[in-house]
């Protein structure tokens, strides 16, 4: 899943510029960091290339380059400290436009709306995430993406949206979950902020909601009608979770619960470990 997750993050990064040719024009490289010659860890090594490359293959992508550092151990005396096994992915492609690139910062436009789009097909699940690693945890439910097809879809379908200009913001869903990245799309301005609603979303446990790093994205249009047209066309699931509000914070609510998250104070927290 990991292996999984890496190619999707890095997807759905690059998603936000319009590519020449869409997945066609990506090419990725995977940089392998593992623990080798230890009991296990070649056999786990073997299944994370293997996922990774059923997975790029699936998508119709290649990976002709890349690297390893296979003996991740380090000794502290009589201590032997394994590294985990990661696998670091970067997608590099070509863009038709540079000029059309979509920036991750919302604007303050009244009439615009907010959209989330999962790419994972999956339920929200909190194993492997930063939330689950703040509480000192590691989890046993980790997301994937459950259907390669749907995957392929979602992203050509966001890229369409970009090219005819119906996305104003977009930011990708990946570590602290969709919380983070509402957040992070209101960091770097300077006014305004989100007022979001989950009601329609069928999972009930709001932790889930805002922490689980299910692949998707969140985006915002000043065009909700043509946008949710598109999506339909494309077989793309979609939700519109909330709009742009004067009040610098982010409102939530789920089910009579309210939560209001400041964003100016927590963007203080996010930067406190740069400086």
């Amino acid at each position: 899943a990991g292996s999984v997750l890496a190619i999707a993050e890095a997807l759905t990064n690059i998603v936000w510029a319009p590519l020449a040719d869409g997945l066609d024009s990506v090419s990725l490289s995977a940089n392998w960091m593992w623990p080798c010659k230890n009991e296990g860890e070649d056999a786990r090594l073997y299944k994370a290339v293997e996922a990774c490359s059923d997975f790029a293959c699936s998508l119709g992508i290649n990976i002709p380059t890349g690297k390893d550092s296979l003996s991740m151990t380090q000794k502290y005396g009589k201590e032997k400290v394994f590294s985990p096994g990661t696998v670091i992915i970067s997608a590099g492609a070509e863009v038709s436009d540079v000029r059309r690139v979509v920036s991750p910062v919302m604007q303050n436009i009244a009439e615009s709306a907010i959209y989330y789009i999962d790419f994972s097909f999956d339920s929200l699940k909190l194993g492997g995430s930063a939330f689950a690693q703040s509480l000192g945890s590691v989890g046993v439910e980790c997301p994937t993406v459950q259907d390669t097809e749907y995957f392929a879809n979602a992203f050509g379908a966001v890229q369409q949206l970009i090219k005819r200009d119906l996305v104003l913001a977009g930011h990708d869903i990946s570590a602290g979950g969709i919380i983070t990245t509402l957040l992070e799309m209101c960091f770097a301005n300077v006014e305004g902020g989100m007022e979001v609603c989950f009601d329609a979303l069928p999972e009930k446990d709001l932790i889930k909601i805002l922490f689980a790093e299910n692949p998707g994205v969140v985006v915002q249009t000043a065009h909700p009608a043509e946008l949710e047209k598109r999506l339909k066309a494309a077989g793309v699931g979609f939700l519109h979770i909330g709009q742009p509000c004067d009040e610098r914070h982010i409102f939530i609510e789920k089910d009579d619960a309210q939560y209001q998250f400041f964003i100016d104070h927590l963007r203080d927290v996010w930067y406190a470990s740069s400086y």
